[in-house]
């Protein structure tokens, strides 16, 4: 509940702290600047990427601002359930339970289980699935990203635009203050737009893209257990080693990161 909330106070915060810099600019001055480098910036990225490419954008920023902790335990019950209804119950029982399933990358698996493929044609359909999956998250980040990049650069039009109204208006002190304050509104705005929008969220799904790739790389490993009709214990050890792994490997990057960060002790004079 907490997570939610960060994206509304930061927002928040952010406008009680950036209010008395553009208190002295008008309403409308702000929105054209607003619109000029968030108009420019997604028309620009509009025509770099695929239409659909941005929906699925859309989507996965859904899935992870309303998304819960990955259980990765509960997975690894899963599967050992299913490893013991075929053991016991045969295809049909695990056909049955395939449907009742809501991760569509174990229910594909299951399927190719019950279907008789073996569990080489297994791992090659799955491998396929698993790249093209994040080879479209990873398209999905480079359009952030690319945000990110041309915010700044709209903002710089805007700029020029601003300096050019300045020029045309010497004879006039009024205009020339409205142009300057358009050339430095969208310099500002393109330079938030990037650092507090479109970067934050290129590096939040690029670490929500990690947490799936473990998720299914357990699942790919239960599978490939599954297909080779394993004990639901021997499944279970194997990927809770798995997790250990994992879990002593985010601790060795922790450790580092302390480490980097720890002060140097200073010499005492003599």
């Amino acid at each position: 509940m907490l997570k939610k909330l960060l994206l509304p106070i930061g927002l928040l915060l952010f406008i009680i702290m950036s209010e008395s810099v553009i208190d002295g600019t008008s309403i409308i001055m702000n929105l054209k600047s607003a619109l000029l480098v968030t108009v420019g910036t997604l028309l620009s990225a509009l025509i770099a990427f695929p239409l659909k490419t941005f929906k699925d954008l859309f989507k996965s920023l859904m899935a992870v601002h309303l998304r819960q902790e990955t259980d990765n335990e509960s997975l690894i019950k899963e599967l050992e359930k299913l490893a013991l209804i075929w053991r016991r119950h045969g295809l049909v029982a695990l056909e049955h339970a395939r449907t009742g399933i809501e991760n569509v990358f174990l229910q594909k698996g299951i399927e190719l289980v019950v279907d008789g493929y073996d569990r080489y044609e297994i791992r090659n359909i799955m491998e396929k699935d698993y790249e093209l999956y994040f080879s479209r998250k990873e398209s999905q980040v480079n359009i952030l990203n690319t945000l990110a990049k041309l915010a700044p650069v709209f903002g710089f039009v805007g700029t020029i635009l601003g300096l050019i109204n300045v020029l045309n208006s010497m004879q006039d002190p009024t205009m020339i203050g409205k142009g300057m304050a358009l050339a430095l509104l969208t310099t500002l705005y393109g330079i938030l737009l990037a650092n507090f929008l479109f970067f934050p969220l290129a590096k939040k799904l690029s670490e929500y893209t990690k947490t799936e790739a473990t998720v299914l790389n357990i699942i790919l490993e239960g599978i490939m257990d599954i297909a080779e009709q394993k004990t639901s214990k021997s499944i279970s050890h194997r990927l809770n080693s798995y997790l250990d792994v994992n879990r002593l490997s985010r601790m060795h990057k922790k450790k580092k990161r302390q480490r980097q960060v720890r002060p140097k002790p200073q010499m005492q004079m003599q």
